[in-house]
């Protein structure tokens, strides 16, 4: 894997942002800090001049710069008596940059300030990026009349993987602010509710990320990046705040907030409401806003952690991988798909039917574990009589699943064997609801998983299987493992909740991850 690539960007010439950033894309990077020339700064005279040109910049980059690139645009520079060019050069972030861009000639620039940075960042390529005859939907003219600022502001969010609304709404802050900046970031049951949870990174990884970008912006203020719990946080006892930033989607929560300061004696905030950013590359079944539910949207069917080492006690090939997923979640549909996609398939589930069936050796051990009432007349076992029991009696069903799960495994290896050698499948997908918790893993190469909402499993199952709501959500409650146990586990997760066609690109695009990764690495 290529070293990530880091650029430096200083601009002056604003009215040609599109065509300069754009200018930068050949060149395969990772991060791009823009700061801004002194000259920029004098003429704005106050740093909320740009806070319309941040927002807008940051919204089109997708299209300039690709979704691939960490744009982040440094306002410090744009505080009064500030040097960009000093500032960034007594920062410790980034340790290095490879590029140097400029969208002026150096030789006629008139200062000497560039060598600075040359000698900060030794090493890196200096590159002139020709734009002064372009032409841009974003003048340098359009500056933010408003010029208010406040000492203390403070807002909050979940601030998952942070994207480019993120970016926008605490740019918009920091140039609010002249001391201190409070951010919440939201956990616990507050993000329970949110699209594909199980997917939101870990509070104290969320926190780091929005320390990291606002030391990047501007060093300059004080922050401080708390957990919270309830949808107040720091807004309820802090004395010393006087604005509260919002979007328009949160915008009653201001109102809220001030209500609650109210009844605590503390002083009414000013509040802030900056509009969403349309997601210029939505498609069907997404928001049309830049959010972070679209971009975890966007992992399903990604790899989410490096693809392991094969695991010394297994073959190389056939490469096995685990799917499971809850009740209702959809994890048969999506074998379905890969089956046609060309991998073999192990339905742990089928080879349960099968161990059950009289003559295998599970039968004679269930029935006399269980009685003969679980018997259909001609022997058979009746497996919806034998889930009563074992669902209603956690002990029954650790009884059950010590006779089955054994076998269960040995079957599924010898079957796996055969998909192989006899069909020349060399990647075979076994399902298996209980995969985690039977601990079969330990038998994949790695995991897939499938995950649907509580409520979403419970009007599956009473729709399918016309369960009352009492049996439904009994069932539901009683699976071993949770969607965000598997999720932990997962090398790749997939969610059924919207139209086939998504569910259907999800499938291609993991599939294409482990054909390419196999002729790599096999």
């Amino acid at each position: 894997m290529p070293a990530p690539r880091t650029g430096l960007l200083t601009a002056v010439h604003l009215a040609n942002i599109a065509k300069t950033l754009s200018a930068t894309r050949q060149y395969a990077l990772n991060t791009l800090y823009l700061q801004f020339h002194p000259k920029v700064a004098s003429d704005v005279k106050c740093p909320r001049a740009l806070s319309r040109f941040v927002a807008g910049v940051y919204q089109s980059s997708v299209n300039w710069i690709g979704t691939e690139v960490d744009l982040r645009i440094m306002t410090g520079s744009l505080r009064p008596n500030a040097s960009s060019f000093e500032a960034f050069t007594q920062r410790q972030r980034p340790a290095t940059v490879d590029y140097l861009f400029y969208d002026y000639a150096l030789n006629s620039s008139g200062t000497g300030e560039e060598t600075l940075l040359t000698e900060r960042y030794r090493g890196a390529t200096v590159v002139e990026l020709d734009t002064a005859d372009a032409q841009s939907a974003l003048p340098f003219a359009e500056l933010d009349p408003e010029d208010q600022s406040f000492r203390n502001v403070v807002l909050g969010g979940t601030f998952d993987r942070i994207h480019a609304g993120h970016k926008v709404l605490l740019t918009q802050a920091v140039l609010l602010a002249t001391e201190r900046l409070v951010v919440g970031v939201t956990d616990g049951a507050m993000i329970k509710s949110k699209k594909l949870c199980e997917l939101i990174l870990p509070a104290e990884q969320r926190i780091q990320q929005v320390k990291e970008f606002l030391e990047d912006v501007d060093s300059s203020l004080r922050y401080e990046v708390v957990p919270i719990l309830d949808p107040f946080g720091p807004t309820a006892t802090d004395a010393n705040l006087d604005l509260i930033v919002v979007s328009t989607e949160t915008a009653r929560g201001g109102a809220k907030v001030n209500e609650l300061r109210q009844q605590n004696g503390l002083n009414q905030l000013q509040v802030h409401t900056i509009e969403l950013l349309d997601d210029e590359s939505t498609i069907e079944d997404k928001e049309d806003k830049v959010s972070s539910s679209n971009q975890r949207m966007d992992l399903l069917g990604s790899r989410l952690k490096p693809r392991k080492s094969a695991p010394e006690h297994l073959p190389a090939k056939p490469y096995v991988i685990g799917l499971t997923g809850g009740i209702g979640s959809g994890k048969s549909k999506m074998i379905e798909r890969f089956q046609k996609l060309g991998a073999g398939i192990i339905d742990c589930d089928k080879i349960a039917h099968q161990l059950y069936e009289p003559g295998e050796e599970c039968y004679d051990e269930v029935v006399s574990t269980f009685g003969r009432d679980i018997l259909h007349p001609d022997g058979t076992i009746n497996r919806r009589a034998l889930g009563a029991i074992v669902f209603a009696d956690r002990e029954k069903l650790n009884q059950l699943n010590g006779i089955m799960w054994a076998a269960i495994a040995k079957r599924a290896r010898e079957e796996t064997h055969k998909l192989y050698e006899r069909d020349g499948k060399e990647v075979v997908l076994m399902e298996a609801a209980v995969l985690l918790h039977a601990g079969w893993q330990d038998h994949c190469h790695e995991v897939w998983c499938c995950i649907i909402p509580r409520e979403e499993a419970i009007r599956r199952l009473r729709e399918r299987n016309q369960f009352d709501e009492k049996e439904a959500t009994r069932r539901v409650e009683a699976q071993p493992t949770s969607n965000e146990d598997m999720v932990r586990h997962a090398d790749i997760v997939f969610c059924t909740m919207w139209s086939y066609e998504y569910s259907q690109r999800q499938a291609e695009k993991a599939w294409s991850i482990v054909q390419k990764d196999l002729k790599l690495k096999l």
